[in-house]
């Protein structure tokens, strides 16, 4: 087959409205200390206080900010970006200032939290040839990050003391795929110095997320339930029965993280962000009204230069369909017009042609989670949602 380049791919974008103040929904990643939680909007990293006051940016990029982790000591926070086209891991003052790059490897880099004494920072990465999600710290200093100890993990959080690790060896996506081998998700606890592994959950669904709280207990997200919804439960360090914390009747608790003394969990639920007391078990949503342009200009012309993540040629072999900085697009191979798919400040990727030509699929974390959309070539209506891997 011939073999088709991408040299570069420019395209006008119009801007059809203006950013006032308002409730910002989508604000993702949260994560809670002293009374501030850092999250990700708009590809950005920012911070607000708790009740919703002193909002501010902290990031200004056109790349992908996520997974904004506060230091214990409180003076840093750790992020994965995607600002040389994959998720390495940076840390950035809480304050404010320059961003300070620690990981340089080609694979994709999710800030999971800190080592308790601030030192390092915990992520998972795919770097091994089987591509095994392992767990890593790398050192505030810089220099090659080293195995947390663990032999996969996808999430993963220290105890208060750092003596413990828990973790989930595998990812949702596996153990439902049912790939040779796959178990269910579930929780275990490693000793850090002994390195004795203790498995503490085994439920035949969704146990992830392992969080410490200050009362020794460990929390996470499950489905448990039986109603297809996550919840967050919490169960001894040691293992035995677990017991339900929140109980909402409609949307999944997403992507909570615990504050570094184990009193605050924060999550998203509702493509809102949310608080849990773990001393009282009130949860309370956090408001943020936030006054923001969404672009540089009213106008905007960005060229790329072999960005593209994704490719797919169409059936008729005129076409490239790609996903570009989380949008899908449409090109010709020799002449015709750009066609923008998606807009949005979801992450679409993973795009490909139906067999006939006249549909797209692609991966789209838009509902809070990775799931599978199919659109027209032309993006005309909305895109159809056909998985829901939560069931």
């Amino acid at each position: 087959m011939k073999k088709i380049f991408l040299a570069v791919l420019a395209l006008i974008i119009g801007a059809s409205s203006f950013a006032f103040g308002r409730e910002a929904r989508l604000v993702r990643y949260p994560h809670y200390h002293d009374g501030r939680i850092v999250f990700s909007y708009l590809g950005d990293i920012w911070t607000a206080n708790e009740n919703g006051q002193n909002v501010q940016r902290l990031t200004v990029t056109r790349a992908r900010d996520v997974y904004g982790r506060f230091s214990p000591d409180g003076k840093w926070i750790a992020f994965s970006s995607e600002r040389n086209g994959n998720l390495d891991v940076f840390i950035i003052p809480s304050e404010g200032g320059g961003a300070k790059q620690l990981t340089f490897h080609s694979s994709d880099d999710a800030v999971l939290g800190w080592r308790p004494d601030s030192g390092a920072v915990l992520f998972s990465a795919n770097r091994g040839e089987d591509f095994t999600p392992q767990l890593y710290l790398v050192s505030v200093a810089g220099g090659m990050p080293t195995k947390a100890g663990t032999d996969m993990g996808v999430q993963a959080a220290y105890s208060l003391d750092g003596r413990r690790l828990a973790y989930t060896p595998k990812s949702q996506v596996y153990w439902r795929k049912f790939y040779r081998g796959a178990t269910q998700s579930d929780i275990v606890v490693m000793d850090v110095a002994a390195k004795k592994f203790t498995q503490i959950t085994d439920f035949d669904g969704l146990d992830s997320w392992p969080m410490w709280g200050h009362d020794g207990s460990i929390y996470f997200v499950s489905d448990r339930e039986g109603n297809g919804l996550t919840n967050i439960w919490r169960i001894p360090d040691s293992g035995g029965k677990a017991d339900q914390v929140t109980s909402f009747k409609s949307g999944d608790v997403r992507w909570p993280a615990v504050s570094a003394d184990g009193k605050v969990i924060v999550f998203e639920h509702d493509f809102g962000l949310w608080k849990l007391d773990l001393n009282s078990r009130k949860t309370n949503p956090i408001t943020l009204n936030i006054a923001a342009e969404t672009q540089e200009n009213l106008s905007e012309v960005q060229t790329f230069n072999s960005q593209a993540d994704d490719y797919d040629l169409a059936p008729s072999s005129r076409r490239l369909a790609l996903s570009i900085h989380g949008e899908i697009f449409t090109a010709p191979v020799e002449e015709g017009d750009l066609k923008q798919v998606t807009d949005g400040p979801a992450r679409d990727r993973s795009v490909a042609y139906a067999p006939d030509g006249k549909s797209l699929s692609f991966v789209s974390d838009r509902s809070g989670r990775e799931e599978l959309y199919v659109s027209s070539t032309d993006g005309a209506g909305e895109a159809r949602q056909i998985t829901d891997l939560i069931h």
